[in-house]
């Protein structure tokens, strides 16, 4: 297991961020190891065409399924919403020294079957570090551009959520939540079946990015050269790659369809925008049976900075299972 241990200071620094090069990392493994994967089935097929123009050899070699991925291709965003450019950058702008060390631990780390091919990455560092970036580059131009509304939307309601469960029940009330190998006891965060060393976070703060791509697993980032960072499964996730649920037949009759099917689509928490993209409905309209819904107790509303989330209620649950019996 991994322990990482907080003081007073790292309990009020904990903060959230979403990163473009981390999904684009995450989605390339998917895509070299997806029978292990099958939440995303229906992702990799519809990105196949595009995956098979794509030489992502360099980054395939340095993911072993068990074992090291170098740091440096994922460094923790500094930023609460962190724009890809800027992070392909810093991966480029890399000390070749940290290149070099962290190709060797990748190599090393539980027999990498792919040893050989980074001992080649050995002879020419500045070449490999611009290849791997430019591999990355790619990923994120065929794979992830041109879903990262949806993906986006999808991290901004999970950040949304555990914004609030950190509020109403601490850092307790968020981590016994976030992933079923987590556990909190008193000033420490317990992974269980993870390896890696153990942290004192010494007044760093826990950086907490959410990841569409990284179901089932966690990834904690422990190195004292990086800010402490644990990826985790964002909510919702299987939603982008599986068509919108349907409301039950009963629901619809009593509701009527669109306004059931709003209310069936809040789990996990939306906005009005988020709903109306994702329906292809005008926001008067989604705006309209929101307030319906709000008003007759089956969801409820919070304000997170800008933005309005919606939530289904206990009782919006419960008229939910009460139509499929």
């Amino acid at each position: 297991m991994t322990v990482l241990r907080f003081t007073r200071a790292d309990a009020l620094r904990c903060r959230f961020g979403a990163s473009p090069l981390w999904e684009t990392m995450s989605a390339v493994r998917v895509l070299n190891g997806s029978k292990h994967r099958p939440l995303y089935g229906e992702w990799v097929a519809a990105k196949r065409q595009a995956a098979a123009e794509l030489d992502l050899r360099g980054l395939k070699a340095v993911q072993p399924r068990v074992g090291f991925t170098p740091d440096f291709l994922t460094p923790p965003p500094k930023a609460s919403r962190a724009k890809f450019a800027t992070e392909i950058a810093r991966v480029r702008s890399t000390p070749l020294e940290k290149v070099r060390s962290e190709l060797i631990r990748s190599r090393d780390e539980l027999n990498n079957p792919a040893a050989r091919e980074i001992d080649k990455m050995l002879t020419d560092l500045t070449g490999t570090r611009e290849r791997l970036a430019d591999e990355i580059e790619a990923a994120w131009e065929a794979l992830i551009k041109p879903d990262w509304p949806l993906i986006s939307r999808v991290l901004e309601d999970d950040i949304a959520y555990r914004g609030q469960q950190l509020t109403d029940g601490g850092l307790a009330g968020l981590f016994d939540d976030l992933h079923p190998t987590l556990a909190w006891e008193d000033d420490r965060l317990i992974a269980t079946r993870y390896r890696s060393e153990d942290r004192d976070l010494t007044g760093q703060g826990l950086l907490l990015v959410p990841g569409v791509f990284a179901w089932p697993y966690l990834v904690i980032v422990v190195d004292p050269a990086y800010h402490p960072t644990l990826v985790y499964p964002a909510r919702g996730a299987a939603r982008l790659w599986s068509d919108s649920p349907a409301p039950p037949d009963p629901l619809a009759r009593l509701l009527g369809r669109t306004r059931a099917t709003l209310l069936v689509a809040l789990d996990p928490p939306a906005t009005t925008s988020a709903l109306a993209a994702q329906y292809n409905l005008a926001l008067a309209t989604v705006a309209e049976h929101l307030s319906a819904l709000y008003n007759a107790g089956l969801a409820t509303r919070r304000r997170t900075g800008h933005q309005v989330h919606y939530r289904r209620t206990e009782v919006g649950q419960a008229v939910i299972d009460a139509s499929v019996g």
